[in-house]
């Protein structure tokens, strides 16, 4: 999961000014881990691709031999690419839920502020 769990009950503005401010570095963290596996990712496309290149240079016989010789030997290569792209989607899906719980988060301390507000009260 991503990051602080803003628990069940009524918070003050204060608490929900700290849930948002773990949110937002959570935030910063995921979106910088997603930075680094994209440009990982791309990477290991490129030298995938190179990979395969070079074994189908290598590899003696048809066309359709060589191809697919090439392909069978740079499988580890070509999987580590899938794994880093499938990591990629997997940071930008936290990223979207780390958004939209800092949405949530600031929705509920507007809530907060009016009721304090209304009450009289301080926050």
């Amino acid at each position: 999961g991503a990051g602080v769990v803003i628990p069940s009950g009524q918070m003050s503005a204060s608490e929900v000014a700290q849930h948002l401010l773990a949110l937002s570095r959570d935030l910063l963290r995921f979106t910088d881990e997603l930075n680094a596996k994209d440009i990982e990712s791309v990477e290991l496309a490129e030298d995938a691709k190179v990979a395969e290149a070079k074994a189908f240079i290598a590899a003696e016989g048809p066309v359709d031999q060589r191809k697919a010789l090439s392909v069978v030997e740079t499988h580890a290569q070509r999987l580590a690419a899938r794994v880093a792209e499938a990591e990629v989607r997997a940071l930008q899906r936290s990223v979207r839920t780390l958004e939209r719980r800092i949405d949530v988060g600031r929705s509920h301390g507007a809530t907060v502020r009016a009721e304090v507000a209304m009450s009289g009260m301080t926050a």
